[in-house]
């Protein structure tokens, strides 16, 4: 780790594919798991509308994120008005790995446990994720490409072995009835949107191949805005009004089973793809956290221990499961996060603006 560490900083340039691959991943993965019951509960059938709607804002602000990663190096600018940004980018990054930590902690301890131990999870948990991320963000963007393939080869296997049972009519009508909810599906889930947020902290270079410069990204991030949708879409016409019962969707569409089956089967595949993707993200998240708290401290090493630290406590002591997790994510903290979500990636791209011009 201590190899690792010295070039902490300085190994945060990925390529423009890389940067594709990375935003296909932590579009999908945690609006697959526990949102779609969660979303449900609070707009109904529209749902997948919703959804689609945050989606479309979210891949548009990828793009925003790439004109900025493209032009600056965060974590070697010594400007002192940065200190600003890396202490509000530490407490928004920290409280969506609470909250999507907790996601991770509890799937795992409920699907390959029967009575889980989420304080072993935990642990096992905190002997991984510190390591991956002080290899820096080189090496984690290496591996997501890496996984990336695996991944979608399950994916692809899912998707042409279903046994799909569907009633299409459960998606009508659109914004039918009083929904009075339908404004808190904008806000009350900030936490699990705002995925371009830590890629702030790379630099990206263009790759040398022409096709995989120009279509990698606009291919990644219609591909998971379209996925996602068709999954929304598909979750509500496989379970109806049953879709708030239904926790961990992906794990229960992966085999698209019906009500009958006992809200889902699991399926093994599910669980380990899922695992796999969540472990990508949760990572990239504790780096965040890290680079923001290493920024303000100066000092990697130290940064590392204070956040496995804390993010370990809150989990086992305070969190404990996705559940309270999620009721302090849909307190007043998602007014923070989803301006959060919007301001940071304007401030860096008025700091870019500005950045050019001094160049001149």
């Amino acid at each position: 780790m201590e190899k690792a560490l010295k070039n902490y900083n300085n190994d945060n340039v990925i390529y423009t594919n890389q940067f594709a691959i990375i935003a296909f991943i932590v579009m999908i993965v945690f609006k697959i798991a526990m949102l779609p019951s969660y979303m449900y509960d609070t707009v109904g059938r529209d749902s997948w509308i919703v959804i689609g709607i945050l989606m479309a804002v979210e891949g548009i602000m990828f793009f925003i994120t790439l004109y900025i990663v493209r032009r600056i190096n965060l974590l070697k600018d010594n400007n002192k008005w940065l200190y600003a940004f890396h202490i509000v980018m530490y407490v928004y990054s920290m409280i969506r790995l609470v909250t999507l930590y907790a996601g991770l902690i509890t799937y795992t301890s409920s699907s390959l446990f029967d009575q889980g131990r989420i304080d072993f999870i935990i642990i096992a948990f905190a002997l991984v994720i510190p390591y991956l991320a002080s290899k820096g963000g080189n090496t984690i963007a290496r591996l997501f490409e890496m996984m990336f393939y695996f991944i979608m080869a399950i994916l692809i296997v899912m998707v042409l072995t279903p046994s799909f049972k569907a009633d299409f009519s459960e998606l009508t009508p659109i914004f039918g009835g009083n929904n009075e909810k339908l404004g808190n599906g904008f806000v009350d889930f900030s936490v699990w949107f705002g995925d371009y947020v830590p890629l702030l902290y790379f630099t990206v270079k263009k790759n040398r191949n022409k096709i995989l410069e120009k279509t990698s990204v606009p291919l990644a991030v219609v591909g998971a805005v379209v996925g996602i949708i068709v999954f929304y879409v598909a979750f509500i016409a496989v379970y109806g009004e049953a879709g708030g019962l239904v926790y961990f969707a992906f794990n229960r569409m992966s085999v698209f089973n019906t009500l009958s089956d006992l809200l889902g089967a699991t399926n093994f595949l599910s669980i380990l793809v899922w695992i796999i993707m969540s472990i990508l993200q949760i990572t990239l998240l504790f780096f965040t956290t890290c680079n923001a708290l290493s920024c303000i401290i100066k000092n990697k090493i130290i940064a590392i221990v204070i956040n496995i630290i804390a993010i370990s406590a809150i989990e086992m002591f305070w969190v404990k499961n996705l559940e309270n997790a999620h009721n302090f994510a849909i307190g007043y903290v998602k007014y923070f996060v989803i301006i959060c979500e919007f301001a940071i990636p304007l401030a860096m791209f008025i700091y870019t603006k500005w950045c050019k011009k001094e160049k001149v």
